[in-house]
């Protein structure tokens, strides 16, 4: 198997599986054309996120990292008519940008852009006492994902699922004594969920033009 060859069936995939949607690609050609960094989930990702919101009914969304507002995208529009979205984006430009995206798909009033520092934005949603959400997207700076990881942790209930993106990174969360802050983040994370009596979780490889990487998907008991 070589990296072409997952290319090639991440397109037919994604031709198969991703019908087109408008509101997606001008979101891409908005971040384009903003300079946003390509980093967003790929199509066949977003898919992916948006059937396990769907199977778990959720109400509620919280994203953590939105960038130009793809991945908000995929999720709300998996949102029922009275369903709610929060997504949390540090970077102004970023936020501004997936305003727009969101303005332009006519799902402002259900998603809501907060800017500023993620870890202090899920502390403030703790001290609000909102309702608990259902479904929980984590795609921001791994060197934080265990503060990213309990927070949601402490914003879900029985049931809830938090998926948490880019864990394997080209095989890198399997060394040991690595110095990288991000990859010892994800570590934690992952050893977290294995010794919890609290929350089930496993881990879904992928392989595609990002090359090697794959998400951690987790239940609240």
């Amino acid at each position: 198997m070589t990296p072409e060859i997952w290319s090639q069936t991440e397109d037919y995939l994604s031709a198969l599986l991703c019908p087109p949607d408008a509101d997606l690609a001008l979101a891409l050609h908005c971040s384009e054309q903003e300079h946003l960094p390509p980093i967003n989930v790929s199509p066949l990702q977003g898919r992916q996120i948006s059937l396990l919101a769907r199977m778990v009914g959720a109400r509620r969304i919280l994203e953590v990292g939105t960038l130009g507002g793809y991945s908000t995208l995929w999720l709300a529009k998996t949102l029922p008519p009275d369903g709610r979205m929060i997504t949390i984006e540090n970077n102004p430009v970023h936020a501004a940008v997936a305003i727009g995206n969101l303005k332009q798909a006519g799902l402002s009033g259900q998603v809501e852009v907060r800017l500023g520092n993620a870890a202090e934005r899920l502390a403030a949603l703790i001290d609000e006492k909102a309702e608990p959400y259902d479904f929980f997207f984590i795609d921001a700076d791994q060197h934080n994902n265990v503060v990213y990881f309990e927070s949601c942790l402490r914003l879900g209930r029985p049931g809830s699922v938090i998926v948490l993106d880019n864990v394997v990174r080209s095989g890198e969360v399997r060394q040991t004594g690595t110095t990288n802050q991000a990859v010892r983040a994800t570590q934690q994370v992952l050893q977290m969920v294995g010794s919890a009596e609290d929350v089930d979780g496993a881990v879904f490889q992928t392989v595609g033009r990002r090359g090697h990487d794959g998400m951690l998907v987790a239940r609240i008991r």
